[in-house]
């Protein structure tokens, strides 16, 4: 369990330094297109693309992370009221239907990749493959199952309860 907490903790930390660097690409792009339009009266006409590709990556890539803290597999108002013995199950059923969910968004992502690879179909202003930005929906899509995953992993066996009593000891 150690081991897998070790991997997870790393692409955690992947996540987290991708988040940091996308946020800053996109406060760059966007200032930088701004003071570009007010002082030399010239756009950046590439960045929308980026902008809106890139905001994609950063709002599955912070689900993902949301889904490790259990922020999106659950509604603690009606679980929270359950008897005890039936919370572990519903935690168990919610995570089964997010994890679904996760595997049709990934599914339908790979698909949308493989038709862009195979159409050979590019951006209007960058002229790159398309296929390069609807990528970051699979792999937001697996990070986000990853984590599901783990989040459940950790309710049933009560792993963070007793990460925090070896902590108090």
């Amino acid at each position: 369990m150690k081991i897998y907490k070790k991997i997870m903790d790393f692409i955690a930390c992947l996540e987290k330094w991708v988040l940091v660097l996308s946020t800053v690409l996109i406060l760059v792009l966007t200032v930088g297109n701004v003071l570009s339009r007010k002082v030399i009266h010239r756009s950046w006409s590439f960045t929308e693309e980026l902008v809106v590709a890139v905001f994609v990556l950063i709002t599955l890539m912070a689900a993902a992370l949301a889904c490790r803290e259990g922020e999106l597999v659950s509604l603690p108002l009606v679980t929270d009221r359950m008897p005890k013995k039936w919370q572990k199950p519903i935690m168990v059923v919610i995570t089964v239907l997010c994890a679904c969910f996760t595997v049709i968004l990934f599914v339908y992502g790979m698909d949308k990749v493989f038709t862009q690879m195979a159409n050979g179909k590019r951006t209007f202003v960058l002229n790159w493959p398309e296929w390069i930005f609807w990528s970051f929906v699979p792999i937001g899509a697996g990070c986000m199952l990853l984590h599901f995953i783990e989040y459940c992993i950790d309710v049933c066996t009560d792993f963070k309860y007793v990460k925090k009593k070896e902590g108090e000891e």
